[in-house]
Parts: structure tokens; sequence; C-alpha cells
């Protein structure tokens, strides 16, 4: 009878924690926002003014319209590689503000702090980094 309980018990707490962890792997998953299509990154932006004062900041720190990496039939669209290279920048620059300006009146980065303009970043060393390594 003692392990009739223990079995039973077991059981009903592997059913609780599947539960608790299918919610918390599903949690995370937000419905895609209803302003905008294949939002990946700006997942946190919660009105369309936002995601536009987003995109606004980009355009101007690059010196790009919304062509440069939009299809504007379609501006779900993962076509272009601008739109894909600008993702991952952007996921660098929210991780960067989230990790290292997190603190009260912080002065946090935006695209032009590197761009300042320009398509592709002012502030590299000329030649780039093509030596540079990790050791």
């Amino acid at each position: 009878m003692k392990r009739t309980w223990i079995v039973v018990t077991a059981l009903i707490l592997i059913v609780l924690g599947s539960l608790f962890s299918h919610d918390l792997v599903f949690a995370k998953q937000k419905p895609e926002p209803s302003f905008a299509k294949n939002l990946q990154v700006l997942t946190f932006v919660k009105s369309k003014k936002e995601l536009k004062s987003w995109m606004n900041m980009m355009k101007k720190s690059l010196g790009v319209n919304c062509s440069y990496c939009h299809n504007t039939q379609n501006y779900a669209s993962d076509a272009k590689v601008a739109k894909r290279r600008a993702r991952m920048m952007l996921k660098m620059l929210v991780q960067i503000r989230q990790e290292y300006f997190a603190f009260p009146n912080a002065k946090k980065p935006t695209c032009y702090t590197c761009h300042q303009g320009h398509k592709r970043p002012v502030n590299i060393p000329p030649g780039g980094f093509k030596n540079f390594s990790d050791n």
C-alpha cells in the first residue's frame, strides 16, 4: 500500500512538472502583434508608433530609406540581405542596451553610435578587423 502511494505521488509530480515546463516553454512564444508581421527582434515594442520610432532611428542612423532593408510591397519579406543583416545588428544593439546600459539615466547607444549616417559603421580601423583573433 505504501509503495502504491509513492508511485501515485511520483506520477502526479511528473505530470505536474511536465505541465509546468510546457507552460514555461510556450509562454515565451508571444503572439505576433497586430501592427506588424514577421517581427523577430523588437518583440518588446507595444505599438505601431513605437515600432515606427525604432525604424526611423535606424533609417536616420544609416542615412537610408525604408526600401534599403524592406521590400516596400511586402514589409514582412526577408528577401533582402540588408534586412537580415539589420536584424543581426539590431539583436546586438538590444542586447548591449539591456546588459550594459540598464542602469537609471543611462545614455543608451543607438545605431547612430557606430554608423553616424553611413550604411557601414564608421568607427572601425582602416582595413577592418582582418587580423583580429580571440587568442
